[in-house]
Formats: C-alpha cells, sequence, structure tokens
C-alpha cells in the first residue's frame, strides 16, 4: 500500500524550474507528486531546527527569506520511504547541469534536532567524503 503522508523537501539551489521539472519527471514515472510539498532553503530556514522547518513548510508556513546564495545544490527529504527517496532523488539529479554535484540525504531522527543549515553542511561533508573514501580505510567501517 502507498504511503499517503506528505513528502517535504528541503531545496538548496535548485531553482523553481529545476524543481518543478524534477516533480514533473517524478510523476512521469508513475509517482503522486501531489503528496510533495518542495521549499527553497533560505537564509531564515537555514537558521531554524530542521523539524521546525519541515512542520512549517508542511502547514503552508514556508518562513521566506532570501535563497541562500553558496554552496552546491542538496536536498533534505523528509516523509518519503526508501524507494521514493531514491526515485526523488534520481529525479532531481536529472534536472541539474552536468557536474552539479549535488548531496541528498532522507531526514533522520537525529537530523531532526539540527539545523537546517547545520544539517546541510553535514550531508555535504558525507557526500564529499564517500566521494573518495575507501571503506576499508575508515576504522569505523572496519568494525561493522
Amino acid at each position: 500500500m502507498a504511503n499517503e503522508q506528505k513528502i517535504i523537501i528541503l531545496l538548496h539551489k535548485f531553482t523553481p524550474t529545476e524543481a518543478q521539472a524534477a516533480l514533473d519527471a517524478y510523476a512521469g514515472v508513475g509517482e503522486d507528486s501531489s503528496r510533495i510539498t518542495a521549499a527553497p532553503i533560505t537564509d531564515i530556514m537555514e537558521k531554524l531546527n530542521t523539524a521546525k522547518a519541515i512542520d512549517a513548510v508542511a502547514e503552508g508556513k514556508w518562513p521566506g527569506g532570501t535563497p541562500c546564495p553558496e554552496g552546491r545544490p542538496g536536498a533534505l527529504i523528509a516523509g518519503a520511504d526508501k524507494r521514493e527517496a531514491i526515485i526523488l532523488t534520481r529525479c532531481f539529479k536529472s534536472v541539474l547541469p552536468q557536474g552539479a554535484d549535488p548531496a541528498f540525504a532522507m531526514v533522520t531522527k537525529t537530523g531532526l534536532t539540527w539545523t537546517v543549515g547545520k544539517y546541510l553542511a553535514h550531508i555535504r561533508k558525507e557526500h564529499d567524503f564517500m566521494k573518495t573514501a575507501n571503506p576499508a580505510d575508515d576504522p569505523d567501517m572496519k568494525a561493522i
């Protein structure tokens, strides 16, 4: 049975045209894009607790502000299951120019307690690390 809850996507460095194209692509593969609300991450939102930012967007109370000018594209995805998040990630990646190097994450319980800005910085750091990391060289990964 399909998940009927809202999916909230907080977008960093995506234009409205790119966001709409990604949602159209999501619908084009047979998914229900009407469940999705995407909102740009702004200077105001960046300082908010992630849980509060997601709740505000879900309630139609996007806090406004100026889109953050620095950094590479990224997105925080809340309310999607793993399959949906993978499809969404692929759709959003497909609308960006080659070499954009976006970072995506499903929002975690721990991440809900961080500010949106801290969360974005964290997923970017993980993304950059995983592009060059050899898990065999990581002591934390060896323990698994």
